[in-house]
């Protein structure tokens, strides 16, 4: 069943479901933004309260309970193993959907809510935040206009703590690197799996730390460090060029080049610490400049932009949020086969062969 778009007549009525931590970041935005009217809270779990202030705006334990509730549109914020029931759900009731990555726990329930949405006529957006970062847009645009040159190596690291809870299968290829593997295809287009190697370092059970290693279609080579055992929150990239380098800060939403004299042969006999030090002060560096906000609250305006008029502008879709899922999947796969006698992830659904396909 088709359904038409929202208009500028009024702001369309959005659900919020699921009020773990990011599920109560996409409430804080939703009831701050112009762009929407908050129509419900959905969360199922006790230990989550009844948020203050909903503005006259129920409260519910269940998506069914939505049954008798007018609205468009719906963020889904569950846990990543509920991704696909609840989506489901929602989509069923010819709503338009905005989940939080990854868009499902297997590649399989993912193909399976894109296909549905597109059957239905309905917008299917996932949450990767990160192309709303300032910062990456900005990298975006130096790589774009050739500041760095031919870009050659990107070098990704997305660490921190353990989450507040960790619910099902997820690990920290589902919750963390999928972020940066979208974030690599926005920059560099699709890329291919190399290897990858996954720890379980706290709980026996769980993926806490993992590499991947990609590479680009214009033959740069990528490397992702994420982990949920360092005691600080670090969230960087750095893009080696044939003319700098680039140091983006996720969190400080920074974006800094290097280049100059440090990239010219050296061809002095007596080059030492000091020189070197010297070179470095002196390299040529570019702070650019960046206008900061909250990543969340640009994608929250794109997909009411989406609802309007059909512009998808930086959104994550479908194809998009399954290809950073697939090479995610495929890792787990990978070091399942490693080590199958004590395998700590179940056996994945078929998987396409990633490492002879672009995604």
């Amino acid at each position: 069943m088709a359904v038409e778009r929202s208009t500028a007549a009024r702001p369309p009525k959005i659900v919020v479901v699921g009020l773990g931590r990011m599920g109560r970041n996409h409430l804080r935005v939703v009831r701050e933004s112009p762009d929407f009217a908050l129509a419900a809270v959905v969360d199922g779990l006790a230990a989550h309260p009844e948020p203050k202030d909903l503005n006259g705006a129920p409260f519910l334990r269940s998506v069914n309970d939505l049954a008798g509730i007018d609205f468009d549109c719906a963020i889904v914020a569950t846990p990543t193993a509920t991704h696909h029931q609840v989506a489901m759900a929602l989509l069923a009731m010819d709503k338009h959907l905005l989940v939080e990555k990854p868009i499902a726990d297997t590649f399989e329930r993912g193909k399976d809510l894109i296909e549905t949405a597109r059957a239905r006529g309905l917008h299917l957006a996932v949450g990767h935040v990160e192309r709303f970062n300032p910062a990456v847009r900005k990298l975006r645009e130096v790589i774009r206009e050739g500041w760095l040159g031919t870009p050659i190596h990107f070098s990704f690291t997305r660490v921190g703590g353990y989450p507040e809870t960790v619910i099902g299968n997820n690990n920290v290829l589902l919750d963390l690197a999928v972020h940066d593997i979208d974030v690599l295809r926005s920059l560099a287009g699709p890329v291919r799996f190399e290897a990858s190697r996954s720890h379980s370092t706290v709980h026996t059970d769980i993926y806490d730390t993992a590499e991947i290693f990609l590479s680009t279609g214009g033959g740069a080579s990528a490397a992702l460090h994420v982990n949920w055992v360092t005691p600080t929150k670090i969230r960087t990239i750095r893009v080696t060029g044939t003319r700098g380098v680039v140091f983006v800060d996720f969190i400080l939403q920074t974006c800094e080049m290097m280049g100059g004299r440090l990239l010219q042969p050296v061809q002095q006999e007596h080059f030492g610490f000091e020189r070197l030090r010297e070179m470095y002060q002196a390299s040529d560096r570019i702070d650019f400049g960046i206008h900061k906000e909250e990543p969340l609250k640009a994608q929250l305006r794109q997909f009411a932009q989406l609802l309007a008029t059909g512009d998808s502008g930086e959104l994550c879709l479908g194809k998009d949020a399954l290809s950073a899922l697939l090479i995610a999947e495929r890792s787990i796969e990978a070091e399942r086969r490693r080590c199958p006698a004590d395998s700590i992830v179940p056996a994945a659904v078929d998987l396409p062969a990633v490492d002879a396909l672009w995604v």
